[in-house]
């Protein structure tokens, strides 16, 4: 995050620039954001307070991955509930002509960029266990746990807060990290990818056993919502990092309703991010459907899991099939009813992430 062109960009578009004549444009758009922050703002603290409360009592989504997810929604979680509030309130003022004080602009400045360094951060941790998951399965047994993937989680805030406040000094070491952050994510996915390919040829040759095969096409999946994840953080941010670095460059050149225009509309999208990442688990992985269903209704298990096919219908896995090296999906043959096996209810065949 570009913490010198957020200062500049913020000072230059609010700070006490009397802003009673804003434009017509300008207003709308501070409308629209106080709209959109005040309907998601209460869903997206409910969802990521479910993913927790799921992982924390739910057996099935007890995993080191889930943990990471669980970890990654606790952040997402203060976004909502601390940067939400001071969005709306600092839209508001401006909607109402009046100065922005810089104790609201400082502190809604502060808690976007620390939020914003630990969702990489947390998204760096998720795709570093993903990557030792498929590479180095006997050291993510054997050294990798739920207590210091937390441990990593607390790390990954403290790093924020202190490449924040590295980044007032204007050093190279912000933009040292920002690139390693970046890179990290992208190696560890690329190179699973390339293990997830291979295990894929490896199932479609038969050379590996039955549960093997099950195994892979778990990790698979759970890859491959790793890097949906990854995507939708990356699309979130990089447009309001880019937006940042052109307003600080052309800042003489672009009026403070402009520039407020932009960046109204822009912060919107890390901060729907949160409200993303839980419909992306409940939607990829049926076990979190199904755990959230017994924590609203007050069902049982059974009861949930049942309420659960009814809305979204009895899934089938195939476990023999030959796998489609082109597409790298499973190809599922509707004639080979032997080959096919009924999703369990336990969770054991649910990808893990």
């Amino acid at each position: 995050m570009n913490h010198t062109a957020f200062n500049t960009t913020a000072s230059s578009c609010g700070g006490y620039i009397d802003l009673g004549n804003i434009s017509l444009d300008l207003r709308a758009v501070l409308i629209v954001r106080i709209v959109v922050s005040a309907f998601t703002c209460p869903l997206t603290t409910v969802l990521n307070i479910l993913v927790m409360v799921a992982v924390k009592t739910t057996r099935q989504l007890r995993t080191k991955s889930n943990v990471a997810l669980a970890c990654l929604s606790t952040t997402d979680l203060i976004v909502e509930v601390v940067l939400q509030p001071l969005h709306i309130t600092a839209a508001s003022l401006l909607l109402n002509g009046e100065r922005m004080s810089y104790t609201i602009t400082g502190i809604s400045e502060s808690t976007s960029i620390i939020c914003i360094l630990a969702s990489l951060h947390n998204l760096v941790l998720m795709s570093a266990e993903r990557y030792i998951v498929i590479k180095h399965p006997f050291r993510h047994e054997t050294q990798v746990s739920e207590v210091r993937i937390i441990m990593a989680s607390a790390l990954a805030w403290a790093a924020a807060i202190i490449l924040y406040n590295v980044g007032l000094l204007q050093t190279t070491i912000l933009i040292a990290s920002e690139t390693l952050l970046l890179i990290l994510p992208i190696y560890c996915n690329v190179s699973v990818y390339k293990e997830v390919r291979r295990n894929e040829k490896q199932i479609a040759a038969n050379q590996v056993s039955l549960e093997a095969k099950k195994k892979i096409l778990r990790n698979r999946k759970a890859f491959y919502t790793t890097v949906i994840i990854t995507l939708v953080i990356l699309l979130c941010f990089f447009p309001f990092n880019i937006c940042l670095a052109t307003l600080s460059y052309f800042k003489s050149r672009i009026s403070p309703n402009v520039g407020l225009i932009v960046l109204y509309i822009l912060t919107l999208l890390p901060v729907l991010n949160s409200l993303i990442n839980p419909l992306i688990y409940a939607v990829r992985i049926r076990n979190f459907r199904v755990a959230f269903i017994q924590i609203l209704s007050r069902k049982t298990a059974a009861q949930a899991e049942e309420v659960e096919r009814k809305i979204f219908g009895q899934r089938q896995i195939a476990v023999n099939g030959n796998i489609n090296e082109r597409q790298g999906n499973q190809t599922i043959n509707d004639k080979q009813e032997p080959a096919r096996q009924t999703e369990p209810h336990d969770g054991c065949e649910e990808t893990p992430l």
